[in-house]
């Protein structure tokens, strides 16, 4: 059995980060959105992959190229233009031939094996299946409704109520080959497509009651870090790893090779720290803390519940908490990201669309690659910065003579 995995749009509710990358593209415990999907459908018995790409698609080929690295055959479609779900899967048609195919969005992520639960149930009821999901709030989702032998039975695109939760499509699905047909006869109108098939009753449901999140704004981000170290139980310290003096490790803490530590610096797992990073003396690193490769972090900065994707430098004596850092950044000394509101209330975030609600009362920054903050900078709560923005030190007293 083949898999699609659609991963071709540009996202840009999520931006800064996908100004320079794909979404499946971002990093978080230690890997890509992209090899997290990809790793677990080989681990479902799943090898043949079909990857439906268009925005910054060069980054994913360069990365993955054709999956020999993960014990994959990956083929790749060109989506351009971006027009709908349903016209990247047509696209697909003569990868599939007339076999069923699993159908993943490459911007969900799942724990545990929420693959091999679909493909059960395809085993027993022998029709397409759908994996479902309850979030938090479904507002934002189509809700599904189910009758006592797991058929779909409804499709509600916009629930009156956002704030309930029902179960959700879960980006995960497990299609005849047929459905081809049916977007030709829909215009590949995916949701015509799927609302026909429930009112003949010909898919299914199966329950995922595992942790599921889809990444749809900068902080979500690290809601979906948390998930994923929240299944570590044990540390992982590859022996290429030098420490310099007393090093206080608490926890699940994960650590790449050739990594140096400096003395005095606390681990507090969950934690991450890719390889070839250096991370300096009397650092304090807490939980929720993922650092991608080629990071520098300097002496005394503290790091709390934030994300790096790799090859940036946090000057010394920083503070960077609830945070999101793209690749090649530099933070100068004595930067602090303020992850709070003086009331205690929720923190806004601005947008292009204008001012959203993050929801949550601690977000720090979200910061796009090759950002330059210079020292002693203090960046508001909920701020996001464009890629490749250059902030100058600030510079309170000059030369008097």
């Amino acid at each position: 059995m083949k898999a699609i995995i659609l991963a071709a749009g540009p996202s840009e509710r999520i931006k800064p980060f996908t100004e320079t990358r794909a979404k499946p593209m971002i990093r978080m415990a230690g890997q890509t959105i992209l090899e997290t999907v990809l790793k677990s459908l080989r681990e479902a018995g799943i090898t043949e992959i079909v990857l439906v790409v268009s925005h910054k698609r060069e980054g994913i080929e360069r990365y993955f190229e054709h999956g020999a690295s993960l014990g994959m055959s990956i083929e790749y479609v060109v989506q351009e233009p971006i027009d709908g779900i349903g016209a990247g899967l047509i696209r697909c048609r003569e990868h599939i031939n007339s076999e069923p195919f699993m159908l993943v969005y490459g911007d969900v992520l799942a724990t545990g094996q929420p693959y091999t639960a679909v493909l059960e149930q395809h085993a027993e009821c022998g029709a397409a299946v759908a994996a479902l999901s309850l979030p938090t709030a479904s507002g934002e989702f189509g809700n599904v409704y189910l009758d006592n032998e797991m058929r779909i039975t409804r499709l509600v695109e916009k629930p009156d109520n956002p704030h309930l939760s029902n179960y959700v499509f879960a980006g995960i699905f497990l299609l005849p080959a047929q459905i081809m047909d049916l977007l030709d006869k829909h215009g590949n109108d995916i949701e015509k497509v799927f609302h026909q098939m429930i009112e003949e009753r010909s898919i299914f449901g199966t329950f995922w009651e595992g942790g599921w999140i889809d990444v749809r704004r900068p902080w979500q981000i690290l809601d979906a870090n948390r998930m994923l170290m929240d299944k570590w139980d044990s540390a992982e310290i590859h022996a290429s790893v030098k420490m310099e003096g007393q090093v206080h490790i608490e926890g699940p803490v994960r650590i790449e090779r050739n990594v140096v530590i400096g003395a005095g610096t606390v681990l507090k797992g969950p934690c991450y720290i890719g390889e070839d990073s250096y991370i300096g003396n009397n650092v304090l690193i807490r939980s929720y803390t993922s650092l991608g490769p080629g990071s520098i972090v300097g002496y005394g900065t503290e790091l709390k519940n934030c994300v790096l994707f790799g090859k940036s430098v946090l000057g010394r004596l920083s503070y960077i908490g609830d945070s999101v850092i793209g690749e090649d950044v530099h933070l100068g000394t004595g930067v602090a990201t303020v992850n709070h509101l003086p009331d205690g209330g929720i923190i806004p975030s601005v947008s292009e669309q204008g001012q959203l609600s993050t929801g949550m009362t601690k977000v720090g920054a979200f910061i796009g690659d090759g950002v330059i903050i210079g020292a002693r900078q203090v960046i508001a709560p909920g701020a996001r910065i464009k890629a490749g923005h250059r902030e100058p030190d600030l510079i309170t007293v000059k030369s008097v003579i």
